[in-house]
């Protein structure tokens, strides 16, 4: 794949979901149905004007040659919609063998036996795929990691060797998926958060935009919370990556391991928790969650928690991915030489989440030894690029995130609230009040006179809420 070709698919195999093949195949048999029809009309008008003594040559060749190519593509169209609902069949089986219910498993490994008989290529076909899914990654971070060679002089180590016994290691460990119904266990550390910012805002038209509201420097978590005209309340998080190393960093390494190998309640997500509950958000409520890296991870786990109702699900760069079920759409971004995306381990190989859920993929330009870092791949400007050029497709699964986002537009008011957070419980304290992007001037906020922060906007410990409103 170059550096700046965009890959968006259904999952990791499932590039386009099968019902939508199978229903361009039918439309192809119809319209080579239909081209059979005018070769034989002007085949009849050929014949009668003829009869008349007049010479005429009809384009029948045309009519069977556009007959015969909609034949041919429907049968490709078919053929690769039977190899993406075996691999779908597949990953269904193995989640409900995994899930205990061994009759489902093998009902849906019965029906994908069944259309292998009728299509035997498809076996073959799978393979290819199922080969390329889980090498590019790895084919990717070796280009991404591989020292430039110096004539005559030895490569400072084996990137492809160094390559593939990490995404093997990664494989064996197998924490790169999160099933349905899983949660985060244990009782994470308190977590103390304070409002750093509020004002008013207006709803995402784009991912760059979402890109550009996560949180960064000394802030943790943002909150929209939008006011219908309905009067409901809807809600927007945004979770940040990895912040540091400091012990009462909430979004620490420790962070990572305990989210990623522990599957606990870390920290980072105790404390986006809490500053949706203290931005108003109650369970059940709805809450669309966005966020990167590590933050991402805490967005997944977000989705996959029984607390709040999440109709949309955006990462960046995510170390895992999460089967968010058929009420939430699900936007994943990654870059195939990204070392923290490689920690979900290609993820599903069929699609997740609501019908027009997609994973969009690409390698970025340049290595670690040209001038963009040692992680390069992963860094957030690095994913705003790749925001951008998503935010221009014309892929047509990019129209139902922009519906989304339009029916959020239609709030009455959207109040935005930025928290940072650090490990520990504490007394509340008030603090600053920076400017919060996208929001105008407001008591407290920025360069606006600043006016003292009440006592639940100052901080609260996790396990405390207050209404920001």
């Amino acid at each position: 794949m170059a550096s700046d070709d965009l890959d968006i698919r259904s999952g990791g195999i499932v590039a386009v979901d099968t019902e939508t093949l199978r229903a361009a195949a039918a439309r192809l048999v119809a319209e080579g149905v239909a081209c059979e029809e005018l070769r034989a009309s002007l085949d009849r008008a050929r014949r009668l004007v003829s009869a008349e003594g007049v010479w005429f040559a009809p384009p029948t060749g045309a009519a069977i040659d556009a007959g015969e190519r909609s034949r041919r593509l429907a049968h490709d169209l078919q053929a690769m919609a039977n190899t993406y609902e075996v691999a779908e069949l597949a990953s269904a089986a193995a989640i409900a063998e995994a899930a205990g219910d061994a009759d489902l498993a093998a009902s849906l490994r019965g029906r994908a036996a069944e259309i292998l008989v009728a299509d035997p290529a498809a076996i073959a076909k799978l393979a290819a795929l199922a080969v390329h899914w889980r090498g590019q990654n790895v084919t990717a971070l070796i280009g991404q990691y591989s020292a430039p060679g110096i004539p005559g002089a030895p490569s400072p180590f084996d990137a492809g060797g160094l390559m593939v016994v990490a995404t093997t290691l990664i494989s064996i460990i197998g924490r790169g998926t999160v099933e349905q119904g899983a949660r985060l266990g244990g009782t994470g550390d308190p977590v103390r958060i304070a409002r750093r910012g509020e004002g008013r805002t207006t709803a995402p038209t784009s991912l760059t935009q979402v890109v550009d509201r996560i949180p960064q420097g000394e802030n943790r978590v943002r909150v929209e919370r939008y006011t219908l005209p309905s009067g409901e309340r809807q809600f927007m998080v945004y979770a940040t990556g990895t912040a540091g190393l400091g012990v009462r960093e909430v979004a620490n390494w420790r962070a990572n391991t305990d989210l990623y190998l522990g599957r606990g309640r870390a920290a980072s997500f105790e404390a986006t928790m809490a500053a949706l509950a203290d931005a108003g958000a109650r369970p059940g409520d709805t809450v669309n969650v966005a966020g990167y890296s590590q933050g991402a991870a805490v967005a997944s786990f977000i989705a996959l928690d029984d607390s709040y109702d999440v109709p949309m699900l955006i990462t960046f760069g995510d170390p895992v991915q999460a089967d968010v079920g058929a009420d939430t759409l699900s936007v994943a971004v990654h870059h195939n030489d990204d070392p923290v995306s490689a920690l979900a381990d290609g993820g599903f190989a069929a699609g997740v989440g609501a019908e027009g859920s997609f994973v969009a993929s690409r390698e970025t330009p340049g290595t670690a030894w040209t001038g963009q870092g040692p992680i390069g791949s992963h860094l957030l400007d690095t994913y705003r690029e790749t925001a951008g050029m998503l935010d221009t497709s014309s892929d047509p699964r990019m129209d139902g995130v922009r519906e989304r986002w339009q029916a959020l537009a239609q709030a009455t008011s959207v109040e935005v609230f930025v928290y940072e957070a650090t490990r520990g419980t504490g007394e509340s304290v008030d603090v600053g009040a920076p400017a919060v992007p996208g929001a105008p001037a407001v008591p407290g906020v920025g360069g606006a006179p600043a006016a003292p922060w009440p006592r639940s906007g100052g901080g609260v410990s996790s396990g405390a809420s207050a209404d920001a409103g």
